[in-house]
Parts: C-alpha cells; sequence; structure tokens
C-alpha cells in the first residue's frame, strides 16, 4: 500500500466519526498533495454552517492526530453538481441520472461510457446508452460521476449586438442620413 493510500485510508478513518457526529456522509477523501480533498454531502443538501462546522472539526482532528505526512492544504467540499459515484449506494441513488463512466484499461469495449443509469446492485451498474446497455462490475470502473446538462449552447450565426453598438449603429445612420 502506498503512502497516498495510506494517509486516505487513516484520514477516512479519523473523519467518518466526525461526519457521523455532524449527521453527514463522506463522499470521498482524495490526497493529491499538497492537497487533501474531503467531500461530504447531506441527504437533503448541505447547508454551509454544516459545511464550515465540519470543516473545524476536522481542522482540530488533523492538527491533534498529524495524519498527513508534509505540508498539505485541506479543502472539505459538497460534491456539487456533477457528483462522484465510488460506491455502490451512490450509484443506487444515482439511478435515472446521466452518467460518465472511464473503465479500466483491460475492460472490452469503449473506455468512456456515456448514458442513462439504468441499474445498480451490490455487484456492478447497467447503463443504457445510443449504442445499447453496457454493464459493468463495479472492479471494471476506474471513475464515474453524474453529468448535468447545462442547456442548449449559442445557436450559431449572427452573435446579438451588445447595446452599445447597435447605440453607434444608430448614431452613424443618423449622421449618414443629414
Amino acid at each position: 500500500m502506498g503512502n497516498q493510500t495510506r494517509t486516505i485510508d487513516v484520514v477516512t478513518g479519523l473523519v467518518t466519526p466526525i461526519a457521523d457526529d455532524f449527521g453527514v456522509e463522506i463522499i470521498d477523501v482524495e490526497f493529491n498533495q499538497p492537497v487533501l480533498k474531503v467531500v461530504i454531502d447531506q441527504p437533503d443538501g448541505l447547508d454551509s454552517q454544516v459545511l464550515v462546522d465540519v470543516t473545524k472539526a476536522i481542522s482540530r482532528m488533523i492538527d491533534a492526530e498529524d495524519p498527513v505526512p508534509g505540508t498539505f492544504t485541506l479543502e472539505v467540499t459538497s460534491p456539487g453538481v456533477e457528483r462522484p459515484l465510488k460506491r455502490p449506494h451512490h450509484f443506487q441513488r444515482a439511478i435515472g441520472s446521466d452518467v460518465a463512466v472511464k473503465t479500466e484499461p483491460d475492460v472490452e469495449g469503449d473506455r468512456r461510457i456515456e448514458g442513462v443509469l439504468t441499474a445498480a446492485d451490490e455487484y456492478g451498474v447497467t447503463i443504457s446508452t445510443e449504442s445499447g446497455e453496457h454493464t459493468l462490475r463495479y472492479g471494471e470502473i476506474r471513475s464515474a460521476r453524474t453529468t448535468f446538462a447545462w442547456g442548449p449552447g449559442p445557436k450559431p450565426g449572427k452573435q446579438k449586438k451588445s447595446a452599445n453598438a447597435a447605440t453607434k449603429e444608430a448614431e452613424t445612420k443618423e449622421s449618414a442620413s443629414r
């Protein structure tokens, strides 16, 4: 087990009781030196005061226990709109959602799969895509997250004129007609 994995395991063990005390779930713990990132959530969304309180509690624990080697920055955050899917119950809660999955290199087929998560159990998931259904075991998934369609982009072609450009154009036409 590498130092990074060991640090993540130790930190996860230390922050779990804190998360339980505040009624939050640990979604993920990442350590990409120099950033230690703890992602937390609550069933009805994360209240900003709870985020502040949990951050303070984790910071005090880290000061007391010193589980992270070297200098680092602590980041405690919510998962955001596009949520990472790490554990079976994360996938189960996301059934019906759009997802993006990256498979392990040795998995046959496409490495990146995007579609609707149609099923998830303790063994794996099924994703419905334009090309059909893909069933994967959890061990075949390198990373996964829900995706959010932000809506259509700007239409190609004419761009809207700014108010200043429209005013200048009107003034130019007015001057030319005199």
